[in-house]
């Protein structure tokens, strides 16, 4: 976890113990006491770790440096500072060591107490388990965020993460194996109770985490915006289908009402087969864009109507006649191109959103690459066009600036600090080229993109698979394909 050198404001509800003050004041005393009789007071380090010389020395030499003890109102000597002394003297057999009495810890409170301790752990080894316990124990009390990070010498956002991890049953299960990362456990708290989204976000390499993460709050968006088309035909009566299924289910387009051996079968028509039993609409939402929602309308009762189809006989012309099997390696074929299509397209908007958000911190670097000035340079006249078409608004973005008149507030920005020109043009030369590229740059791999997408790899983006398609990576449609092929598979 990050930290920082900020030092505690000294006030009533965070004072480190003053020895000095309470020296002064007559009110300490040093005395002996049995390690095997007094008691611990709730410590947030749940483990902690006794080396073997360790225990050694405390039995050569005993406790050279006294503990803090308070003397409870139940009579009972209390360590409140001092954990891994105690518990090594003990294991030691020691029959005495030396406690200093009368230093309150902060306000004499639970609370007080766990302040105190993170000031003490705060430069030596603590699980994040025990960090996050303690911050939730603290946050319960009425602690501040930021009191908290200052006795814990971390940062607001870092407690912040560790108490949304805290109240995540998953995020805190995974959190006490002690091998995930403070980053992974935060997007498995974003996910709790997701199950899938989980698997995810545990089973992918840390350099596919942000996709794998993005990927999840796609399908979840994607998930949502079904919900509401389907909710919405459901309440103009129709019978709502969102898996097909071969075996019961025909389009539309494949059936009639002619007579088996009528010369002309025209299709059926959606309204006037809404008076059959079998009326349904067949709902896929495939992303969050407009054409990416579909309604058809399909019979789950075929065997009322005929097939519009009468095999392969009766052509205007010879067909080469197609065996089942043929027949059904044809479909299957097509099948897997639709399945690739609407796997590809989805993989490309969620790598936008995670390569536009990769653009935005990597234009917060304190030094930009060598090379970015080529980059504009060949921006702006190779790719001129895509310069000043570009009215998406996204340099202004990626460096802060939204809403009215944002391009206007980056020519402020440079005409207030001239430094800043470098990465207002960087920023242009990117947004051009990023607002140029769409689901058509993995389908028709193009020079232009291309050439942006090896770049910003090496800069240190990493590329999913779909973009590496568009970068013309050989071995990358294959990737894709295996990944289509597991998806599931809800259209013909």
């Amino acid at each position: 976890m990050t930290k920082n050198n900020t030092t505690p404001a000294a006030d009533n509800s965070t004072a480190a113990p003053d020895l000095a003050a309470s020296l002064a004041a007559g009110t300490v005393t040093i005395e002996s006491v049995d390690p095997q009789k007094v008691e611990l007071d709730p410590n947030i380090r749940t483990n902690p770790v006794l080396p073997p010389e360790f225990v050694d020395s405390i039995r050569a030499e005993g406790v050279r440096e006294p503990v803090l003890a308070r003397r409870g109102e139940d009579g009972i000597t209390y360590v409140y500072d001092g954990q891994r002394r105690l518990l090594a003297a003990r294991e030691a057999w020691l029959s005495s060591m030396l406690a200093v009495f009368g230093i309150a810890d902060t306000t004499g409170t639970a609370s007080g107490r766990i302040l105190d301790q993170l000031r003490t752990f705060a430069r030596t080894e603590l699980t994040l388990t025990d960090r996050i316990a303690a911050y939730e124990q603290l946050a319960l009390d009425g602690i501040s965020v930021d009191k908290i990070a200052k006795s814990a010498g971390a940062d607001k956002a870092t407690v912040t993460g560790a108490l949304s991890i805290g109240q995540s049953k998953a995020a805190t299960q995974y959190a006490g194996y002690g091998t995930v990362s403070f980053d992974r456990l935060l997007l498995i708290a974003e996910f709790d109770g997701n199950e899938d989204a989980i698997a995810a976000i545990t089973d992918c390499d840390d350099e596919d985490l942000n996709y794998a993460a993005q990927e999840c709050r796609d399908e979840t968006a994607r998930q949502t915006r079904q919900t509401e088309v389907v909710t919405v035909l459901e309440a103009e009566g129709l019978t709502v289908v969102t898996k097909w299924d071969y075996s019961t289910m025909a389009h539309l387009s494949r059936l009639t009402n002619a007579a088996e051996d009528a010369d002309e079968r025209p299709a059926l028509d959606a309204v006037a087969h809404r008076g059959c039993e079998g009326h349904a609409v067949f709902v896929t939402v495939n992303g969050l864009g407009e054409d990416d929602t579909e309604v058809v309308p399909l019979c789950t009762k075929p065997e009322l109507h005929q097939p519009i189809y009468r095999g392969y006989r009766q052509q205007a012309t010879a067909p080469v006649e197609l065996s089942e099997e043929e027949a059904d390696a044809q479909a299957e074929t097509k099948r897997a191109e639709r399945r690739t299509l609407i796997a590809n397209n989805k993989a490309w908007d969620t790598s936008e959103t995670v390569r536009k958000g990769w653009i935005t911190e990597f234009l917060t670097r304190k030094k930009l690459p060598a090379d970015a000035a080529a980059f504009v340079a060949v921006t702006l006249t190779r790719h001129s066009y895509d310069v000043t078409g570009d009215n998406s608004g996204g340099a202004a973005v990626f460096l802060g600036h939204e809403g009215y008149a944002a391009r206007e507030a980056l020519a402020v920005m440079v005409e207030a600090t001239p430094t800043k020109a470098g990465y207002v043009s960087l920023a242009v030369a990117l947004s051009a080229r990023e607002n140029r590229t769409s689901r058509e740059s993995w389908r028709n791999p193009n020079p232009s993109d291309e050439a942006y997408l090896l770049q910003i790899e090496k800069w240190g983006y990493h590329l999913s698979v779909v973009e590496r398609i568009a970068a013309g990576c050989p071995e990358a449609e294959a990737d894709a394909d295996a990944t289509a092929e597991d998806a599931e598979t809800d259209t013909e």
